[in-house]
């Protein structure tokens, strides 16, 4: 098989692409062509490409190079990255990129990749722990931040740590084209030393300055794959990022790693950074097996064409990997808020789709025999038909968010994705929870009570969407007291006015991808016309243009 592979050429600088070539030479012969993100510099850069010689074309993220294509060819892959795919807050689309299948990376991807239906498959990647030395010495707090964002700057990382001691906070001075800012380089008092590097002759600098940490902050706040943070996890190194895509398709709130809202500046929780870190090498370790296992399928997507695997694949596409068939595992389902005579029980309400088999049987196997519960992840189904990831969280550390006056609620779980141990119920007098909230209470419960709770790092259910702020504000109420449950309150309410003001503030950039999206249907080079118009800033020069000759003009008149 000889395969065409178009990518940045940012990534062949990088070599974060490096992994899937490798993986695509094991098909056949793979010709590389590396461009900037242009149609112009495309077309020079790829001039000897013609496309009748390949089996299949791999197109990594540069778009532009559809411009090459004729449309008919039967075996293209398309390898979009989620951040590269937000512009302005809103998710650009073509339709003439449907004729491609689609390879997701990140769950967030697949989310709007079923809004639009094409043919789509879904994987993780994770490196692998053994690559990296493990990193066991916590005795004191030693950070790092590549400051490459202007939404992540030095200032973040400072406001993230206060009132923890840190020994060192090294700042790898570096920021992307466009996002250089000024900081204070004085160090805050909770740092005793702050180092700065920038780029040199070599990376040596920077490669000392993360060798020397324990503490690894997420430099962007959203990622296609997360290359750096997923390495910085599988060194053991206790990762802070932003609650975004895909860290936190990957991150578990204070078990694996530490969350915060986008833009926060609230102090973190660094005391048990030592397990953290640990957890985060160990997820890694699962989460390569995982990959390792979904190689042979995803080799098999790329090299199958797109009209042979459209006869077998449904709306929700191909999820990798692919699960052997298994018979069902001793679980009874809880009907009517009847107890099953089984030794595990799960407890979905009217709408809730649990997982197959072999996903309720791999959550079993991995844990310990005087588990009370086994939580796993969720998605939730949107009424669009959109399916997002939910991962759960460190239970006091979600509790601890919570009663905080965070309208993040997710954490806790779902009552359809968490097997419970009916003698546990019993021997407490409970009943199976019908509702999140009810589920946290019972959690919550057994947490105090040193019952061990398990998480298993598998999607045990889907779940339509629910708001349950009601039983949450209850709950809360119930252990807390009135006033921590008027904070949880009036965070709901603000959670809701920057919703509604997120949804107003994106609505020209929506409007704008529809436009775009419009043309494309008309004709892929109207599409890209567009494109460059609307998104490669054509339209804001003519605006600066008009504004200014009517700025001229009424200067003229007064």
């Amino acid at each position: 098989m000889r395969i065409a592979f178009f990518g940045l050429g940012y990534h062949a600088r990088t070599g974060s692409s490096r992994f899937f070539l490798d993986l695509l030479e094991r098909l056949g012969e793979v010709d590389t062509f590396f461009a900037e993100a242009d149609v112009a510099d495309v077309r020079r850069r790829c001039a000897g490409f013609v496309e009748d010689r390949y089996d299949a074309i791999v197109i990594w993220q540069l778009h532009e190079a559809f411009a090459l294509l004729s449309g008919r060819h039967p075996n293209v892959t398309f390898a979009p990255m989620y951040d590269a795919m937000v512009r302005g807050g809103a998710f650009v689309w073509k339709p003439s990129w449907n004729a491609a299948k689609i390879l997701c990376f990140s769950w967030a991807l697949r989310a709007e990749v079923m809004r639009r239906a094409p043919l789509h498959a879904h994987v993780q990647y994770f490196p692998d722990p053994a690559q990296h030395p493990a990193v066991t010495d916590f005795d004191t707090l030693r950070g790092f931040l590549w400051y490459r964002r202007r939404d992540i700057p030095p200032e973040a990382a400072f406001a993230l740590t206060e009132g923890t001691p840190f020994a060192s906070l090294a700042i790898h001075d570096a920021p992307d084209p466009g996002h250089d800012a000024p900081w204070n380089p004085a160090a805050p008092p909770h740092v005793a030393t702050l180092t700065r590097t920038a780029w040199g002759e070599d990376r040596g600098a920077f490669d000392a300055a993360l060798r020397g940490a324990n503490v690894f902050f997420a430099s962007r706040p959203l990622e296609g794959i997360g290359m750096s943070f997923l390495e910085a996890m599988a060194a053991g190194l206790c990762v802070v990022a932003p609650d975004a895509p895909t860290m936190n398709e990957v991150i578990s709130h204070g078990a694996n790693g530490l969350l915060y809202p986008p833009g926060s500046r609230a102090p973190l929780d660094f005391g048990d950074a030592r397990r953290i870190g640990a957890r985060a090498r160990e997820s890694v370790a699962i989460g390569r097996r995982r990959f390792e296992a979904a190689v042979p399928g995803l080799l098999e997507f790329v090299a199958t064409p797109f009209a042979a695997l459209a006869r077998t694949a449904g709306r929700r596409g191909i999820l990798l990997p692919a699960r052997p068939a298994t018979a069902a595992p001793e679980i009874g389902i809880v009907l009517d808020g009847t107890m099953p005579a089984t030794s595990w029980i799960l407890a979905p309400a009217a709408g809730d789709a649990v997982a197959e088999p072999a996903m309720l049987a791999a959550a079993l196997a991995g844990a310990p025999p005087e588990a009370v519960a086994i939580r796993g992840h969720h998605l939730v189904l949107t009424a669009d038909g959109a399916e997002h990831l939910r991962r759960t969280a460190d239970i006091a550390a979600a509790w601890s968010r919570l009663t905080a006056g965070s309208a993040e609620v997710a954490g806790f779980g779902m009552p359809a994705a968490t097997l419970l141990r009916a003698d546990a119920l019993r021997r407490i007098g409970a009943s199976p929870p019908a509702t999140p909230p009810e589920l946290g209470d019972l959690l919550l419960r057994w947490h105090d009570e040193g019952a061990l709770i398990h998480d298993a790092d598998e999607v045990l259910a889907t779940c339509p969407e629910s708001d349950d702020r009601a039983g949450w504000i209850a709950l809360v109420e119930r252990r807390a007291g009135p006033a921590v449950a008027g904070r949880l309150r009036d965070a709901f309410a603000v959670a809701d006015t920057a919703t509604a003001e997120a949804a107003r503030r994106t609505r020209p950039a929506r409007i704008a991808l529809d436009c775009v999206a419009a043309a494309d249907r008309l004709s892929p080079a109207l599409g890209r016309l567009a494109e460059s118009m609307i998104l490669g800033g054509g339209l804001r020069r003519l605006r600066s243009m008009l504004a200014g000759k009517r700025a001229r003009g009424e200067d003229g008149a007064a």
